[in-house]
């Protein structure tokens, strides 16, 4: 009776020993393709505000990166997709059943965060933390 439970792992091995292992000879190559161009977009957080204030982009630049770049401040970020689906976010943002994508911990001065925008639409956010804007910068990302 184990002479037939050897037989299967024989002809297994015998089948892996004679497979390709590529589908590609030495000489072929793998077909080309052409990337879309995109740019990936920063908004800086500065002492004096924000850099740009109102962002313009193509759906093909993909992702925004919101930069701290202020001398002490620590920022949160309130950014609203609306109705548009959100498709991903750094790990210190969390996605809101209200559509609103909002930082789960401050953002410290040198370090970032990021969303992608993959609609066309107008998304506004707003900056907390810095101290000559207790109340908040706005601003917006315009996806074309």
């Amino acid at each position: 009776m184990r002479t037939y439970l050897a037989l299967p792992s024989l002809i297994l091995c015998g089948v892996l020993c004679y497979m390709p292992t590529s589908g590609l000879s030495a000489d072929e190559q793998l077909p080309s393709f052409t990337l879309p161009e995109s740019q990936n977009q920063i908004i800086k957080i500065s002492d004096v505000g924000l850099l740009p204030k109102t962002l313009e982009m193509k759906k093909e630049d993909g992702i925004v990166f919101f930069l701290n770049d202020s001398t002490d401040a620590l920022i949160t970020i309130d950014l609203d997709f609306g109705k548009s689906a959100t498709h991903c976010s750094s790990e210190n943002l969390e996605i809101g059943e209200d559509g609103v994508i909002r930082s789960v911990r401050p953002i410290a001065q040198k370090d970032f965060a990021s969303a992608c925008f993959h609609d066309a639409g107008t998304y506004p956010f707003t900056i907390y933390g810095l101290k000559q804007a207790p109340l908040g910068l706005k601003g917006a990302i315009i996806v074309k």
